[in-house]
């Protein structure tokens, strides 16, 4: 193998490869990236057998084609250093010269046949997503998934497709987010929960792109193709509960506030909560909510805000934190928090629920 590429298309490839490839891994050749060579460009292929990642460089002079293995993290650490335009590669036998303007380097190769296969979806099952609507879901959804280990359907995010629309949902059950984008699609028989080192990485290759994102879909995988850039990840095991059923519909009460006053809000009390209970306490009366928090070691704090509210008075304790991961979704000047009492789960909304809401669940004070 003989090739010339664009040192800054190569340096962004192996940026993304760097979140997948896992240096103490058991497996030694995943430890490499896959370099093929053809004349429609450069290949970068990487995997840790759950994720994989290919992308293809167009900026390229293919002098001889061919394939060769090289270690993800020491080609990575020579890009940041070098400073040429273009890097040449020559591949022969167990060795790889790397060449960068006047700098020369011989790598030590592993047999390229010995890199796993990357899985295959077919595109029978597929969704097509505007890619900004999806890292805006995830970035909606995702920080409510479970982290325990022993509650594998929670640890990912819901994808459900719908007719011409596909429902996101994520929870460990103290909090649920839930989202609605359109979308090219139909509804599936099965389900698809995707893992965060999935959806993090597809975000990631999106960026602010407005592209379509195009996800293909089986029952075990996903593989979501962007701009020439396939990222495929095992779905997550299990049966996701029916998180409707859980969803309050008898909310009586409600307020609303400004977003950003909510948010330094709660930020304020929440330094005077204790390592014992993360609670903060809102006392809600007519035009205002007053945060109380306190803290045995440190004081406590009284932090009050306008709010509308014409209801009766009542005091619920939440984790602030829960709240403020919750506000991260929103991208209005205003929230409306609809509540009961200390024992039913309070959400929050925009003023259209049918696209995205936030549930979550009060704490003892």
């Amino acid at each position: 193998m003989h090739v010339i590429c664009a040192r800054d298309q190569l340096a962004e490839a192996m940026s993304l490869v760097s979140s997948i490839v896992n240096q103490r891994s058991t497996n030694p050749i995943t430890q490499n990236v896959l370099l093929i060579a053809d004349k429609g460009g450069l290949e970068v292929r990487a995997t840790d057998l759950d994720l994989s990642l290919k992308r293809t460089l167009t900026e390229v002079d293919t002098k001889k084609p061919g394939k060769c293995l090289v270690q993800a993290s020491l080609v990575g650490g020579l890009l940041k250093d070098i400073r040429s335009d273009t890097i040449e590669f020559k591949a022969e036998g167990s060795t790889v010269e790397l060449k960068a303007g006047r700098d020369r380097f011989e790598l030590t190769s592993a047999d390229p046949e010995e890199f796993p296969k990357l899985p295959e979806v077919d595109g029978k099952t597929e969704i097509k997503i505007k890619g900004s609507d999806f890292v805006n879901a995830i970035r909606r959804v995702g920080r409510s998934i479970a982290q325990e280990k022993g509650r594998y359907a929670l640890n990912g995010v819901l994808v459900e497709p719908r007719k011409n629309a596909v429902e996101f949902c994520g929870t460990d059950g103290r909090r649920l987010g839930y989202t609605k984008v359109g979308a090219k699609s139909k509804e599936l028989d099965f389900q698809v929960i995707m893992p965060a080192k999935g959806y993090n990485l597809i975000s990631k290759v999106i960026g602010g792109g407005e592209d379509e994102a195009s996800f293909k879909l089986s029952e075990n995988r996903i593989v979501a193709q962007i701009d020439g850039t396939e990222v495929g990840a095992l779905l997550v095991e299990g049966q996701f509960p029916d998180y409707r059923a859980v969803i309050p519909t008898e909310l009586d009460k409600q307020l609303v506030v400004n977003l950003e006053e909510f948010r330094l809000a709660l930020n304020k009390a929440r330094h005077l909560t204790s390592v014992e209970s993360q609670a903060v306490r809102l006392e809600i009366s007519k035009g205002e909510l007053t945060l109380r928090s306190r803290s045995p070691s440190q004081g406590q704090a009284e932090v009050k805000v306008e709010i509308e509210y014409a209801g009766d008075d009542v005091a619920i304790g939440f984790d602030p934190q829960y709240i403020l991961q919750g506000l991260d979704g929103f991208d209005t000047d205003k929230v409306t928090f609809e509540f009961k009492d200390k024992d039913t789960g309070a959400v929050m909304h925009a003023g259209d629920k049918d696209k995205f809401y936030y549930l979550v669940m009060p704490i003892d004070i």
